[in-house]
């Protein structure tokens, strides 16, 4: 069943992760896909296993490497997804970086580093992508990444909570200002999830039983999790729903009932997403 056959998918951070699970999903679907990531290499080989993916539906690609910070870059990279695969319907606002930081302790350089790549990002991508659709009058579709830390607070964590929860409401204003035009908004909140990002605190033994214990389900998630429901609300079959943000974690943001119990570890880890 090809959910998205014939349409264009422009998904950031897409080298690796939750990025590449998301493409993949896509591709199987019949989606033609723009990825973007600053690590063009690891873009290449995502579009490489999209293509393959895709074959039964002649799925193309077209990479860039793009600093999502940059807006005059932003413009690039959906300028050539355009020209080059014919139009964007679906936008995929994933690129995000995470980082502990003791409150006391953070820096401006890490306070404003966290808000440009997870928040700034997201307004200067959706922004180009909605005057693009608006000056088409075409519809539209976004998925964003925000996340659990929207809705529960982490220790050493204030910087990276805070831009997701803002993520969570640029999403609904973006839904409720531009649903008259035929343009959806949606995020998704993904819980912990095993990727090379989380990888340092998964590999605290004492710090991964415990996110494990607050968890319903019993396990870490996937990102083909995430993908499974970045493909719903892509697709024709979430048409009715807009400014929603939908939890992707086994039940662990509501099971989470102690949260201030992160202070017993330490959580100094963190990598780009």
């Amino acid at each position: 069943m090809a959910r998205l056959a014939g349409k264009v998918a422009l998904i950031t951070g897409a080298a690796r992760g939750i990025g590449r699970a998301i493409a993949l999903r896509y591709a199987g679907e019949g989606c033609n896909l723009a990825l973007s990531d600053l690590d063009l290499a690891g873009a290449d080989e995502t579009a490489a296993l999209c293509r393959e993916a895709g074959q039964a539906y002649g799925v193309r690609t077209v990479t860039t490497r793009t600093d999502v910070t940059k807006r005059a870059e932003v413009k690039s990279m959906i300028d050539t997804c355009v020209a080059t695969l014919g139009g964007l319907d679906i936008v995929v606002n994933n690129a995000g970086i995470f980082n502990n930081a003791a409150f006391e302790l953070m820096t401006d350089d890490q306070w404003h580093t966290m808000m440009n790549v997870n928040l700034h990002s997201v307004f200067y991508v959706s922004q180009v992508a909605v005057r693009h659709w608006l000056a088409a009058q075409k519809p539209g579709v976004f998925v964003n990444l925000a996340s659990v830390s929207a809705t529960v607070a982490f220790t050493e964590s204030s910087h990276y909570c805070t831009a997701k929860a803002a993520v969570e409401m640029l999403t609904r204003c973006i839904a409720m200002e531009l649903g008259p035009m035929g343009i959806r908004a949606n995020s998704m909140a993904p819980g912990i999830i095993a990727t090379e990002m989380t990888r340092p605190a998964l590999s605290a033994p004492e710090l991964a039983a415990d996110w494990m214990r607050r968890i319903p389900s019993r396990r870490y998630g996937t990102p083909e999790d995430v993908a499974d429901l970045a493909l719903f609300l892509a697709s024709d079959e979430s048409r009715y729903i807009n400014g929603e943000m939908i939890y992707v974690d086994g039940g662990a943001t509501w099971a989470w009932s102690k949260p201030s119990d992160d202070a017993r570890y330490p959580r100094r880890f963190g990598s780009a997403a």
